[in-house]
């Protein structure tokens, strides 16, 4: 694989997952093995305390939030990152809830963005599993991040988003059509960097 000589860039890892050594961990390892010579931070949903947004109009005013919590060091770092990737199982076909609660709370982005546009290029993507394999599974996690990207004003193709069915144990990522995806998303994120 192809490796970036460039050291200056943050990739943030928003991970929706409650489990430190589930599938969605195993594939975000075997992704970090390919962005060996990149800066790369996770943060995992389930281990920060983030009250629910409430919708209180705080954050119209300036940027911030009523509620000091984890999302006070998630606004700072998300603000300088250069390269942010969602990672999460789904449950009942969407982003688990305290992964959810990350991304109301970055309305803050929106009511920033709005009135002082990013003038930074930055990108997004998502690395999304699911122990099924249906119609549409993956969509309405797709449209909640489309709605945060866009907020965060991140560039993001829907085409290069990691998208994995059928994934229940470690034996199903243990292949060579997953390894060839990771790849492929590995030199996505390479070409962006």
């Amino acid at each position: 694989m192809q490796e970036s000589k460039k050291t200056n860039y943050d990739v943030v890892v928003l991970c929706g997952s409650p489990h430190k050594e589930g599938n969605t961990v195993a594939i975000l390892q075997l992704l970090f093995k390919e962005l060996s010579n990149i800066t790369k931070t996770i943060h995992f949903a389930y281990e920060l305390h983030v009250h629910p947004c409430i919708d209180c109009g705080f954050c119209h005013n300036e940027f911030g939030c009523i509620f000091h919590d984890d999302m006070d060091m998630l606004y700072a770092t998300i603000k300088q990152s250069t390269f942010l990737i969602v990672a999460s199982p789904l449950y009942f076909s969407h982003l688990p809830s305290p992964l959810k609660a990350i991304i109301d709370r970055c309305q803050v982005f929106w009511e920033y963005y709005k009135n002082n546009p990013s003038q930074t290029k930055r990108h997004a993507m998502a690395i999304l599993i699911g122990g099924g394999n249906y119609y549409d599974m993956f969509m309405p996690g797709k449209i909640t991040l489309r709605h945060y990207f866009n907020s965060l004003q991140y560039h993001y193709d829907e085409d290069n988003f990691l998208l994995l069915p059928n994934i229940n144990s470690k034996n199903d990522i243990e292949n060579a059509d997953i390894m060839k995806k990771v790849e492929q998303t590995t030199r996505y994120i390479l070409t962006v960097l």
